[in-house]
């Protein structure tokens, strides 16, 4: 059945129609990988990459009938795909076969298994292009033209839009829809800034789109040899280099010139410059990478290690550039990789996070400990080394006592069940109080001396007390509950034993004519003035 405008492929050249076929499969399989064939493609024009297996989209140009030279070229196409060991093998072009071109297509199956049937001819090329008429439009028509016009209504609505008139955004979002029916390879955005500025945006349809319809830019940069101009010039090659983002301004910038599709190229002079990645999805990867820095003696027994996940990664001309975090964000390890000269540079840098708790961070300081001089680093992929280096002095040697306190707040927060995050400062109260607990904590005794004390006793108390101990010293057992203050937190210990080694009443207070049944006593040391002070065990822990 013939398609109401079909493509008239014989009037195209080969060059075309390949590119058209290929951004129509990529177009239906956005996970396709497009191969380069200026190399040899090795029997792979498009090809997708299974977990499991691989499927392979062979692209011929034929118009005309099959002729012997044209069956060789598909034989030997074949031939190089049977190399990589497909799970299934299509052939597209526009061109049905006949009955006789098909029995010969059909023998080819019998000696390659994986061959499909041949139903991607002609009349399947023509019903996928009718449904995409954006491809043949690109192609074949004048869409560029098209597009330029659309783009030009928009920003005629921007006088509209600065007055905030609803019915212009409407026509702009209708333009917009119009716009993204023609350009084959890029989406086109538009965001309407509250004081009425339009801001257009790309965005490619299917991986690989910037390969088919690439955007270019040529800019032509001075850098003055001032400091100024030195240090832009140092980010600049970074950027070009290794992909740092970085932004040049306007006085460095001489002349600027972009190609992009839809008429959003042309010549910019003033503003500024920015390079860096592109916010774009993150592809799949075939396995995923688990990263982490390890620390070895000299022998290279390993000491410590720390997970790490990566953060940011950017590609240059010369190479790349990884960060990496701990699961803290505290340690960071940027890595800048020169490919061609197989050497890297390597940097690391401690920072003080918001909400981390200490023990989360533990590992982390462990592992900096150990990185001092005459020990061994090396970066991990998937649990593989492949290189160590030796440190020549220690990364932070202050990181030894930090580790110190650190191991003590843990300590303290796992004993009394009441976490909270690392303090970025801790003031001498904060560390005499964490002393003072974690010395009862570990079983120790608090022994000082003392000069007055106060209690209340109840009527019966102090009648107790002035007949059977009356003027004379004797010994106290007080158990009550111990808080103590922390970086603002106010935090139960535990129930302490005081221990008063002797004591006596300056005064039994008269307990006649009161109906009072409390009364106030002062006490004083006897001939021993010690008291003792006992944290009670707690019951043991659910684990």
């Amino acid at each position: 059945m013939a398609v109401p405008n079909a493509v008239r492929w014989e009037d195209l050249d080969p060059a075309k129609i390949e590119n058209m076929i290929s951004v129509l499969i990529s177009r239906l399989h956005t996970e396709v990988q497009r191969i380069d064939g200026s190399g040899g493609d090795g029997g792979r024009d498009v090809q997708i990459p299974l977990e499991s297996s691989l499927i392979i989209y062979e692209v011929k140009s034929f118009t005309g009938r099959l002729t012997n030279s044209r069956k060789q070229q598909i034989k030997r196409s074949l031939k190089k795909a049977n190399t990589h060991k497909p799970k299934h093998w299509h052939l597209v072009m526009p061109l049905d076969l006949t009955p006789g071109e098909l029995d010969w297509y059909n023998e080819l199956k019998e000696k390659y298994a994986f061959v499909s049937d041949f139903t991607r001819g002609k009349t399947w090329l023509d019903s996928e292009m009718a449904r995409r008429p954006d491809i043949v439009r690109y192609y074949v028509g004048d869409s560029n033209s098209e597009i330029v016009n659309y783009l030009r209504e928009i920003r005629e609505e921007e006088a509209s839009l600065s007055n905030g008139a609803p019915d212009a955004i409407k026509r702009i979002k209708r333009i917009t829809s119009r716009l993204n029916e023609i350009d084959p390879h890029y989406k086109f955005g538009v965001h309407v800034g509250a004081d009425g500025s339009v801001k257009t945006e790309i965005h490619s349809r299917y991986p690989g789109a910037e390969f088919d319809r690439p955007i270019t830019i040529k800019a032509k940069f001075t850098f003055p040899k001032t400091p100024e101009g030195k240090a832009a010039a140092a980010e600049f090659r970074d950027s070009m280099d290794y992909g740092v983002p970085t932004e040049v301004s306007g006085e460095f910038i001489q002349s600027v010139e972009v190609d992009a599709p839809a008429g959003l190229g042309g010549s910019f002079s003033g503003g500024s410059f920015m390079l860096g990645d592109a916010d774009t999805p993150k592809q799949t990867e075939p396995e995923e990478l688990r990263y982490s820095a390890v620390a070895t003696n000299a022998s290279g027994h390993l000491l410590s290690s720390v997970p790490l996940t990566l953060t940011r990664r950017f590609r240059g001309g010369k190479g790349a550039q990884i960060e990496l975090s701990d699961i803290t964000g505290f340690l960071t390890v940027h890595a800048r990789i020169n490919v061609a000269e197989k050497s890297g540079v390597f940097t690391f840098s401690f920072t003080h996070k918001n909400g981390v708790l200490p023990s989360a961070l533990l590992q982390t300081v462990k592992f900096l400990i150990h990185l001092k001089a005459g020990n061994q680093w090396g970066l991990a992929l998937n649990g593989a080394v492949t290189q160590l280096h030796t440190l020549p002095e220690a990364f932070m040697p202050e990181i030894v006592e930090y580790g110190r306190y650190l191991k003590n707040l843990a300590e303290f927060q796992d004993y009394t069940g009441f976490p909270f995050p690392v303090p970025e400062d801790l003031t001498d109260t904060d560390a005499r109080n964490l002393k003072r607990a974690l010395y009862l904590i570990r079983g120790n005794n608090l022994v000082h001396s003392w000069d007055r004390a106060s209690i209340t006793f109840t009527r019966e108390g102090v009648e107790n007390w002035r007949t059977v101990t009356g003027s004379e010293p004797r010994q106290i057992l007080i158990q009550e509950d111990l808080f103590t203050e922390i970086c603002g937190n106010h935090i139960h210990v535990g129930q302490v034993r005081k221990h008063i080694a002797t004591a006596r009443v300056e005064s039994l207070p008269d307990t006649e004519g009161t109906d009072s049944d409390e009364f106030p006593v002062s006490l004083i040391p006897g001939d021993d003035r010690t008291v003792t002070i006992t944290l009670v065990p707690r019951d043991g822990d659910e684990f």
